[in-house]
């Protein structure tokens, strides 16, 4: 399949999955996340919806493609044109690590034993 092609089909899809996920529900907060992954080598794009006054923030995938700066330039303006929502960027490049490390969370399988000589 040709490139420009397979590029145009991932953003209509993109922009589908967008119209289904936005549905302007009442007291529903909306935000566009995109994700310059470096550890998986790829763009994500995701929309989040909290509903006023719930913990809960629900994440949908929108796009996830390889990184090519073409076609997340492609993928970002028809985004922008479609949506007036805010976009947030984040990169996982810029991960920053805890201050304390964690060593007993068993809930999470963390469990270092301090060897102590008496």
């Amino acid at each position: 399949m040709d490139k420009d092609i397979e590029m145009r089909l991932g953003i209509k899809s993109m922009l589908s999955q967008y119209d289904h996920y936005f549905t302007r529900a009442p007291h529903t907060r909306y935000r566009l996340v995109v994700v310059d992954n470096h550890f998986e080598d790829c763009y994500s794009f995701f929309i989040y919806m909290q509903r006023l006054k719930a913990k809960l923030v629900k994440s949908y995938e929108l796009a996830n493609f390889q990184r090519f700066e073409m076609q997340y330039q492609a993928y970002l303006k028809a985004l922008k044109q479609h949506s007036n929502l805010n976009i947030e960027y984040r990169d996982t490049s810029r991960l920053i690590h805890p201050d304390n490390v964690i060593k007993v969370d068993l809930i999470h399988g963390h469990n270092l034993h301090n060897k102590r000589s008496s």
